[in-house]
């Protein structure tokens, strides 16, 4: 029976190989096909000789899931909709900026974790994915985009209105003494009053672990996907480029702190217990101050790679000044930098999001504490692809 190649590791394709004879340098002529020039037909691989080409076809598969629908935004952001080899569905979103072109990625179908804000949360848990369908959805982007490094043809680029972020108020200059940046982390020399620097790049640059599903409770599968990612010959991905986001899985994330070989982004979204436990369940098995402590453990090992703590915006429940002093003192011995998110409607949600008014206010009191406090700007949200609206 085949096996899917992208749910091995490089190194146990190489010991693979070897067993069979082959010598060890087509395991890189093999990524290179894979990662490079995106192929999925073995014939295709033309430096390879026809019977390793021909065995590799009897050994195995190379896997992409079925684009069902693809919907575009007024932004230039891209959903996908991806249907699996059970017939199951996951969201991948492409979105396109002036200085990288970012996947976000889904880690499991549906999510078990269940937070109140959370569209994805709302409609439940139904399994896992595996590595080769967390790859294939950065590799299913590059097809439909035509990035493989063969093509010349560039990604789609942002309205040439220059007007990015999709907010009036942001448009309007509004938050001139806010540093903004998009949900992939877009520098402050990248970023204006929502007004982005023109320019573009011809390959996907950046992963986000920020679609549908909890990572670290897939830690396997996502880990070795990530190492997929990274070790893809040539146009292998910088762990600098790659971010996880979780709701702060403590004890998993301190055993794994070590081989976690990316950025962090916890989800917060609350300076207490007492509220995040009314927003976020999981806060009654997994609190603030294991989640602090398990950051601690990653910082350890990853000193060079900034934390981040994302919080998201909620009116009259986590957005008043008080809020804003207590987690500038929860996080004053931290180095790290808040994501302030506004909140994306979606039916059957019971939340609003916060005024202009208290976002910027919530913003400033966190700055003038000496955090870095970015307002993340709004992308895909008139096609429901923004954070917390995949299902």
């Amino acid at each position: 029976m085949k096996q899917g190649i992208l749910n091995l590791s490089r190194e146990e394709v190489a010991e693979f190989l070897a067993d069979k004879g082959a010598p060890k340098y087509r395991t890189n002529q093999l990524f290179t096909w894979l990662f490079r020039f995106g192929k999925t037909d073995f014939s295709e691989m033309t430096n390879i000789d026809l019977s390793l080409r021909r065995a590799l076809d009897e050994w195995f598969y190379i896997y992409r899931p079925r684009i069902v629908r693809s919907d575009k935004s007024i932004d230039g952001t891209i959903k996908f909709l991806l249907e699996l080899a059970d017939k199951n569905t996951i969201e991948t979103v492409f979105i396109p900026e002036t200085k990288r072109n970012t996947i976000c990625v889904s880690s499991q179908v549906g999510c078990a974790i269940g937070c109140r804000f959370c569209n994805t949360g709302y409609h439940g848990f139904i399994r896992n994915l595996l590595p080769e369908e967390i790859v294939s959805q950065f590799l299913i982007v590059k097809d439909y985009l035509d990035l493989w490094h063969s093509q010349t043809r560039p990604p789609p680029k942002p309205p040439q209105s220059d007007l990015l972020l999709g907010d009036t108020e942001h448009r309007s200059g509004v938050y001139s003494n806010v540093h903004e940046h998009s949900s992939t982390g877009s520098t402050k020399e990248e970023t204006d009053c929502g007004r982005l620097v023109r320019g573009s790049t011809e390959r996907l640059s950046n992963i986000v672990f920020m679609g549908m599903g909890e990572p670290l409770l897939n830690h396997k599968n996502v880990l070795k996907s990530i190492d997929l990612l990274m070790s893809g010959e040539k146009d292998g991905i910088s762990r600098r480029k790659i971010t996880l986001s979780t709701s702060g899985i403590a004890d998993i994330l301190k055993n794994i702190a070590k081989d976690l070989p990316c950025r962090l982004a916890v989800s917060l979204h609350a300076p207490n217990d007492s509220i995040r436990s009314k927003i976020m369940p999981i806060n009654n098995v997994h609190n603030i101050k294991s989640i602090l402590g398990a950051c601690e453990e990653y910082k350890k090992y990853h000193e060079y790679l900034k934390i981040t703590f994302e919080y998201l915006l909620l009116d009259g429940i986590n957005d008043s000044k008080e809020c804003a002093q207590e987690l500038l003192r929860l996080l004053s011995n931290q180095t790290c930098k808040v994501n302030l998110i506004q909140f994306n409607s979606w039916q059957g949600s019971q939340f609003k999001a916060s005024s202009r008014n208290k976002t910027l206010e919530f913003a400033r009191i966190l700055e003038d504490g000496g955090i870095e406090a970015p307002i993340r700007a709004r992308r895909g949200e008139d096609i429901m692809a923004a954070c917390g609206q995949l299902k």
